[in-house]
């Protein structure tokens, strides 16, 4: 994610790592992780995701969408 840092220049930028989920898909356990995170960081850059899974109903149908991603967001001076 280290390209990042060229979209502000000089900036430092910080990443931290966390898991989003959803009930309905990856890209929504990808939105939820980001919106979590922007309720108490701010300059959020970038997001990538690092890997998925799902967990499986007792129906075979997938029930829990997850997401481990990497949050970029530029420290402030």
């Amino acid at each position: 994610m280290s390209e990042h840092q060229d979209t502000v220049p000089g900036a430092v930028v910080r990443i931290t790592e966390l898991v989003g989920s959803s009930p309905d898909s990856f890209s929504d356990a990808v939105r939820n992780a980001v919106k979590a995170a922007s309720q108490t960081v701010r300059g959020i850059r970038g997001v990538e995701v690092i890997g998925s899974n799902a967990d499986v109903d007792e129906n075979g149908n997938l029930s829990l969408y997850k997401v481990h991603c990497k949050i970029a967001f530029v420290v402030e001076r």
